[in-house]
């Protein structure tokens, strides 16, 4: 039988109550899995009257300079501005405010997309933050009508000295216009456009 001595005994109590606190701390939580995106997310984020257009890929970058993943999609709605409120986004109008008019409820009513297709850029910032975790005083999600393009992308933009991602939209003419985040709109404006180029510049994407 081995005895041990006192001093050898509490050397070990204490070492087991020192580490007694380490060994109780709570593992840290895991991180939020990202939302998977389907015609579900769509809605559930933006209400039924939405669908998802599969045939253009989600578009991720920092659509706002602070260093957050932002989400871009593509769907239709017969009437987008119904789910404003219950659903917590906002109707913006770029590319009508541009030329005089840019109030969603009178510019709602226009169509420029001849396939009747009635297509809306959604964009959902922070996206991979469920809403519960998100700031209710920031701006979070945004549906921009009567934007004509035929494809989309994301490009580069120096803005007010900051580095941030804008929409790109080329149209069924060719042309290619920008759409992004002023500050406190959204703004359109085609490439070349008279007095435009002097607020950004629209670098290649590397």
């Amino acid at each position: 039988m081995v005895t041990l001595h006192r001093p050898i005994v509490f050397a070990l109590t204490l070492a087991v109550a020192l580490s007694a606190p380490l060994m109780a701390e709570k593992k840290p939580a895991a991180p939020e899995p990202a939302p998977v995106i389907d015609a579900a997310y769509v809605q559930r984020e933006f209400g039924p009257s939405f669908k998802l257009d599969t045939s253009v890929k989600p578009l991720l970058g920092d659509l706002f300079g602070d260093g957050r993943e932002d989400l871009v999609l593509v769907g239709t709605s017969p009437s987008p501005l119904i789910s404003q409120s219950t659903n917590n986004y906002r109707v913006e109008d770029p590319y009508d405010r541009y030329f005089g008019n840019g109030d969603p409820k009178i510019t709602s009513q226009f169509s420029l997309h001849f396939d009747g297709s009635e297509r809306v850029i959604l964009i959902v910032c922070d996206w991979r933050h469920s809403p519960a975790k998100r700031d209710a005083k920031d701006k979070w999600k945004f549906v921009l009508i009567n934007t004509p393009f035929e494809t989309i992308s994301l490009s580069n933009l120096h803005l007010k000295h900051k580095q941030l991602k804008a929409i790109e939209a080329v149209d069924r003419t060719t042309l290619h216009a920008l759409i992004f985040w002023d500050g406190h709109h959204w703004r359109w404006s085609a490439q070349g456009m008279e007095g435009d180029d002097t607020l950004y510049k629209m670098p290649s994407e590397k």
